[in-house]
C-alpha cells in the first residue's frame, strides 16, 4: 500500500494510505502524480504537490529511498524526510 505525507511548510502534518489502484496509469504503471491528485481531491484547499510519497521499504532495493518513513512532525527537505531534532536535557 502506498502512503503519502501531507507536507505544509516542510513539516509533515499527516500520513495517508491510498489504494495502489488510484496510482495506476492506463498502462498499469504507478504514478506518484496520480496519487497526489487523488488526495488533493479529498482535501479541498490542498495542492497535489503537498502530498509526498513515503513508504515502508518492503521489496525495495534501498531501505528508505526518501530517508525514512514519514511521521507527523518530520521535516521534508525536498529529497528526504528527517526526524525532528530534540535537545538533550541539561543535568
Amino acid at each position: 500500500m502506498p502512503y503519502f505525507a501531507l507536507v505544509n511548510n516542510s513539516v509533515v502534518q499527516r500520513v495517508e494510505r491510498v489504494d495502489r489502484s488510484v496510482m495506476l496509469d492506463p498502462d498499469g504503471n504507478e504514478s506518484e502524480a496520480l496519487g497526489q491528485a487523488f488526495l488533493a481531491g479529498l482535501y479541498p484547499g490542498t495542492d497535489p504537490t503537498e502530498f509526498v510519497l513515503t513508504h515502508y521499504p518492503v521489496g525495495q532495493p534501498t531501505p528508505y529511498p526518501r530517508g525514512k518513513y514519514a511521521g507527523i512532525g518530520d521535516t521534508w527537505t525536498g529529497t528526504e524526510f528527517v526526524s525532528p531534532q530534540t535537545e538533550e536535557p541539561t543535568p
